[in-house]
């Protein structure tokens, strides 16, 4: 059985390790993701040699693993050890053999160690969109006429505004600004609260987690919009974006910005993560011109006829 344990922010940092070496682009297999909704979905991790294992309960649907995480795709036998281990961690624990939020690399894996014995199902609300880093850096052409109509507005009429990296120094002003907006947020659904309880306190430990974090302020010191995210491999990940609505541009400011000062300079592409099925998070995102969906799917894994779990894996 693995020895699974809580998500914390050593085991984070270790996952780190283990999600660099990863060609999928998936926000699930990121630091801040995992951290930060790890109370809403029971995470754990276990280690098996040098694999990561997440395992994850779905609210209302039970219990689910996530593809192993830590070799490069060559190392044929750290996952094979790795999805035996998971076989037999699910038989001993008599739960089902079922995977969460698996990328179409892991997709291809599975069903070729389980044939048609794998029913993968895709879940549309739980894509991935991905974007062209210097789109939302600069706005170009055509396509963002609308989008870089509204950041010059809010350079315009709010000239000396700049954006700030949160450090040990500036934390407790970011601190400040996330708590007033969600004091003033309309949070209607349980998992709308969720979610902004959970951004706060990714800010806390967004410094020990080592992710990046920043701000945009107008010439006076006000705050109106932050971001929080990291960099793994070529991309930027987003995982908190807020701004103040009554603020024109505040929101094309921080997409901007923390595309400019949170990527490396071979960043190349952004993941903005998912819309969860809400339709006005949906339209915004599919208006910032992604160049891809990153599908997930969701993979059942049935018996065998002899009634063990890996026969066609031989």
């Amino acid at each position: 059985m693995l020895a699974f344990e809580p998500v914390t922010v050593q085991t984070a940092l270790r996952l780190g390790d283990c999600f660099a070496a990863q060609p999928f682009r998936a926000c699930d297999y990121t630091v801040g993701a995992v951290f930060q909704w790890r109370a809403y979905f029971s995470s754990a991790v276990a280690f098996c040699g040098p694999m990561a294992i997440l395992r994850a309960d779905y609210p209302g649907e039970g219990q689910f693993y996530m593809f192993p995480v830590g070799a490069p795709a060559s190392d044929a036998a750290a996952l094979e050890m790795a999805l035996s281990a998971i076989e037999t961690d699910a038989a001993e624990r008599g739960v089902p053999l079922q995977y969460c939020a698996v990328p179409e690399e892991g997709v291809a894996a599975l069903c070729a160690r389980y044939g048609d014995r794998a029913v993968c199902t895709p879940h549309r609300d739980w894509a991935d969109y991905l974007y062209n880093l210097s789109d939302l850096q600069t706005f170009p052409g055509k396509p963002f006429h609308g989008k870089r109509g509204h950041l010059n507005r809010f350079l315009r009429e709010n000239p000396g505004s700049r954006y700030v990296a949160v450090t040990a120094e500036t934390l407790p002003r970011a601190q400040a600004f996330l708590a007033g907006y969600a004091r003033h947020a309309e949070l209607d659904k349980p998992i709308e609260r969720e979610e902004m309880f959970r951004s706060m306190e990714l800010l806390d430990l967004a410094l020990p987690l080592g992710l990046k974090a920043g701000f945009v302020e107008t010439a006076d010191g006000a705050i109106v919009a932050l971001a929080i995210g990291e960099v793994i491999g070529d991309t930027l990940y987003v995982h908190v974006e807020k701004a103040v609505l009554d603020v024109p541009g505040a929101y094309q400011a921080i997409v901007s910005a923390f595309a400019v000062h949170a990527a490396k300079p071979d960043t190349r592409y952004c993941n903005r993560e998912d819309d969860s099925g809400e339709e006005g998070l949906r339209r915004s995102k599919e208006s910032y011109q992604p160049i891809r969906l990153i599908d997930k799917y969701w993979v059942a894994i049935g018996p065998n006829s002899q009634g063990g779990q890996n026969d066609d894996a031989q």
